[in-house]
């Protein structure tokens, strides 16, 4: 008679003579007491964050066990993955994929990196030398860009990240292109009590010489509405630590090769940001900018302060081939301040990621024979106090992954009941198919076409949006809606029920960005700011950096304003070629494409769980 394993000891749960959740439970914690965090069950690998540095784990010996190695023989390790995804690459010539999941602050971002940091080591190396450490140093530039501190997660991810490692058929590796996915850019103008802004907002502080802060008109961190009142962050920016991520992005850009004007023009842009948050305004019918802000947020921008000030104040509409001025109420030059910031931050991350895909790109392009191994970093699912479009955003990406997950396990354990002669007919599991539907379908019309139709209509707020949610959903099984009248709705996802307030919805489907202010930044004199904002604009090269204009002369006001109307008529022109697009239609478009690739290619489960 066999001996069953006592608790713990078991390194692949499928294998428990009884698997049921509550074991499941037990076994991990048993296991994660004894600092062994890596479980499989099955095919999946589970890893339980530790919160602590192990030592012994990642060591260069630990990865030259895990190469080639026979799974089986050896401990389950985040390190076999990356191993296993290779081979099977090699040996099956089809795409791999590696689908890292769990909530937020379960350690998704670092499994990534390790999965890379193993991958180069098992593979027959790289096309061209310094790309496996271009491909490590990447990480921590897009970090100090994206992450930040929420309730949940110090370090947590603002955005959906898919690598995509290329490899030639023999096993070298040709470079990685990266697509990000929803920045959370609400962050720059606003966080939740108890979180914090970009980290690189206050690595900048921490780090800039008191003479490149003077250069850049940046004063006591606290003086700046991107820091104040944050009394954990002011702390944080006088500690060691920040300074030494700063030096630490100083080296990636390095490393993954931005030059050093590039690195100044973005550094100053980020300064840019900083001042144009701190632009305040007067008067409650026809707002008037007051304060210097406006003179240091111009200059860094490198845009005649003039200019600016007419695009954050007066909106200027074509109405039967005439132009009509009106002055912003003070709330809605408020609001244009706002926008201009976040559409600043996501056009320089945007602009980050495309870099980063030039330098660390397959060099001459790719080749039909490539293949790849694609590693999928997503926000984890959400759940705060206040939840709102970006939260319903990333649970939707977090349902539709739990979805190839419950399809792709589901299709295994089938062939295995095949395998062995045995029906599966009468297996069964909570299938989300019925929320993704009520999300996502097009007739009738899913909650975020129905988002859409709303942004369109100039009349509709969030009040009435909620309302047709209503009327629509009231009866499906995954909608709740209020007692009373607030502007509220529940769903039920996989992995519990979440309340979202329908305030804001419209605006942020919305994503408007006033013609006044791109017709301003058209004009800049920074090269890297037309690049963001003039689509005739051609790439700036890395040519001699120069400085800030703000000591540059100021144009007469009507000088100013003929500037402007010229650069807003290329704007307006350059608009009418495209097609607008809503926040929720782009992501929408975005998930389908990744689900194409996903179910394109073999996957690799690691399962991310927070104690």
């Amino acid at each position: 008679m066999a001996v069953r394993p006592r608790i713990g000891e078991t390194a692949n749960l499928a294998e428990l003579e009884n698997l049921t959740e509550d074991s499941l439970l037990a076994e991990l914690k048993v296991r994660f007491g004894r600092d062994v965090i890596y479980t499989y069950v099955g095919e999946i690998l589970v890893t339980v964050n530790p919160f602590k540095w192990i030592d012994g784990i990642y060591e260069e010996r630990q990865q030259r066990t895990y190469t080639n190695a026979d799974k089986k023989s050896v401990p389950p390790h985040l390190f076999a993955i990356p191993d296993s995804a290779y081979r099977d690459l090699l040996d099956t010539k089809k795409n791999q994929v590696c689908v890292v999941s769990g909530e937020s602050g379960a350690g998704k971002t670092e499994a990534a990196k390790l999965f890379v940091r193993q991958l180069l080591r098992v593979s027959n190396g790289a096309e061209y030398e310094g790309l496996e450490r271009k491909l490590v140093q990447v990480n921590p530039l897009l970090e100090a860009f994206g992450n930040a501190k929420t309730g949940m997660n110090n370090n947590s991810s603002r955005f959906g990240k898919f690598t995509e490692v290329r490899i030639t058929p023999t096993g070298t590796i040709r470079g990685a292109l990266m697509r990000h996915y929803l920045l959370e850019k609400s962050r720059v103008v606003s966080q939740a009590e108890g979180e914090q802004n970009f980290h690189i907002f206050y690595q900048l502080f921490a780090g800039l010489s008191r003479e490149e802060l003077a250069r850049r008109e940046l004063s006591d961190p606290s003086q700046h509405r991107v820091v104040f009142s944050n009394g954990d962050a002011l702390r944080a920016i006088k500690s060691p630590d920040m300074l030494a991520h700063f030096k630490e992005v100083l080296e990636c850009f390095d490393v993954v090769g931005f030059t050093h004007d590039q690195r100044d023009e973005l550094f100053n842009v980020l300064a840019g940001i900083i001042h144009v948050l701190d632009i305040e305004f007067d008067g409650e019918d026809s707002a008037q900018v007051v304060g210097g802000s406006i003179g240091s947020a111009a200059g860094q921008l490198g845009v005649e302060e003039n200019t600016f000030d007419l695009a954050l104040t007066k909106s200027v509409n074509i109405i039967r081939g005439e132009e009509t001025e009106r002055p912003y109420k003070l709330h809605e030059a408020e609001d244009c301040r706002d926008a201009t910031a976040k559409a600043l931050y996501e056009r320089l991350f945007s602009w980050i990621m495309d870099q980063c895909n030039k330098l660390l790109g397959p060099r001459g392009g790719a080749h039909k024979d490539d293949l790849a191994v694609g590693i999928l970093d997503i926000f984890g699912f959400e759940c705060f106090d206040v939840n709102s479009f970006e939260q319903l955003c990333i649970n939707l990406a977090n349902e539709q992954l739990q979805f190839f997950f419950n399809n792709h396990i589901f299709a295994m354990e089938l062939a295995e009941y095949e395998r062995e002669g045995v029906t599966g007919k009468n297996i069964t599991y909570d299938d989300n198919r019925p929320l993704l539907d009520l999300l996502l379908q097009s007739k009738p019309p899913g909650l975020l076409l129905i988002v859409d139709e709303e942004a369109n209509f100039p009349k509709a707020t969030d009040g009435s949006m909620i309302e047709k949610f209503h009327a629509a959903f009231t009866k499906h099984r995954d909608y709740e809606r209020p007692r009373g009248n607030e502007c509220n709705f529940t769903l039920r996802h996989y992995a519990g029920r979440v309340q979202y307030q329908g305030d804001g919805f419209l605006e942020k489907n919305r994503d408007n960005l006033a013609v006044d202010v791109i017709g301003a930044l058209r004009l800049s004199e920074l090269p890297l700011v037309r690049e963001l904002f003039d689509d005739g604009a051609v790439a700036a090269p890395a040519s001699k950096s120069r400085a800030p204009a703000a000591a540059r002369k100021r144009m007469d006001r009507g000088e100013s304003k003929k500037s402007l109307r010229a650069s807003m008529k290329k704007a307006r022109e350059a608009q009418a070629k495209k097609k607008k697009v809503t926040v929720s239609s782009s992501f929408k478009q975005s998930l389908a494409d990744l689900m194409d690739q996903l179910n394109a290619a073999a996957p690799h489960f690691v399962r991310c769980i927070k104690p």
